[in-house]
């Protein structure tokens, strides 16, 4: 029998194989070096360029695939192009006043149902939007502002019978001031929000169609008492001139110590020159019949 003998490989050159191959131990360590650089090269050449529009800042994600924290970058990106990684997500934060509108059916202090529309002007402070974002997400005003706005309105608009909402216009103002106080301090100021308040607006408050009649029969009535009442105070105050006016000419009859038909033959003779003297034409007077009232003009024109 003859043994079969195979030449062993210097200890740490290698490993015999199949087929007399021989595989070297650092294969490995390069192929691992290779994909790293090839992942890093695959990093560079997807990260990409964003564009920051005008009125807006920009808010860095930060979503690691390997190592290292993600999170929301607290430095927000002004207007302008940033460059980001592929395992950044930017999000834009409009930082620009925003109106939000609520529509309310609601019960006045009387338990009459009035209708109106509510809007709250508001923008996220510059410089402060990874804050908002962190916080309350892209959706700040659904997620914590909406429902507290919305009760804000509620309690004030409750406090006002319905005549005043609807006639008053120092009623909206009023609201509007109470309203604007109570989302600075028991919301922005006590959470902290880096949200600036710019104003609120209360629109035009109405009634049902049914109120609006009744409503404005109201006023008609209101406003023809208001007339009944200076239309009296005319009839009175012409009353009292007519009997003062009648004392003064029984004063004038007695000191002239005429009787009674007498002194209406004088104001009859009195009230004709008066219509003479005010006439554009001449006139004719025919005394002794001025008792029926006619007064001729004159028979011929003069040439």
């Amino acid at each position: 029998m003859h043994a079969i003998t195979r030449p062993l490989t210097p200890a740490g050159r290698g490993q015999a194989g199949l087929g007399g191959q021989t595989f070297s131990q650092e294969e490995p360590m390069r192929h691992g070096a290779w994909s790293m650089l090839g992942a890093v090269g695959v990093l560079l050449l997807t990260s990409g360029c964003v564009a920051i529009e005008a009125g807006h800042e920009g808010v860095m994600v930060e979503q690691p695939f390997f190592f290292g924290h993600g999170g929301v970058d607290p430095a927000p990106s002004k207007t302008g192009r940033v460059w980001v990684a592929p395992t950044t997500k930017v999000i834009e934060v409009d930082v620009r006043p925003l109106q939000y509108s609520e529509h309310f059916d609601i019960i006045s202090a009387e338990n009459a149902p009035v209708s109106f529309d509510a809007f709250m002007i508001a923008n996220v402070v510059e410089g402060r939007s990874p804050e908002i974002v962190g916080r309350y997400g892209t959706n700040w005003y659904q997620n914590n502002v909406k429902e507290a706005f919305r009760t804000f309105v509620r309690e004030e608009v409750q406090k006002y019978p319905l005549f005043q909402l609807t006639t008053d216009p120092t009623t909206r103002t009023k609201l509007q001031d109470a309203i604007a106080r109570e989302v600075q301090t028991k919301l922005i100021d006590k959470q902290n929000l880096p949200i600036r308040l710019n104003r609120v607006v209360v629109g035009s408050i109405l009634p049902p169609k049914g109120v609006v009649e009744q409503t404005t029969q109201t006023i008609v009535q209101e406003q023809r008492k208001i007339t009944m009442v200076e239309f009296q105070k005319a009839e009175e105050a012409r009353e009292k001139a007519e009997k003062q006016r009648g004392i003064a000419d029984r004063a004038y009859r007695e000191s002239l110590g005429l009787t009674a038909p007498e002194f209406v033959d004088l104001r009859r003779i009195e009230v004709q020159k008066e219509i003479v003297q005010h006439s554009p034409s001449a006139l004719t007077v025919i005394m002794g019949l001025e008792r029926v009232g006619i007064n001729m003009p004159p028979l011929a024109s003069d040439r």
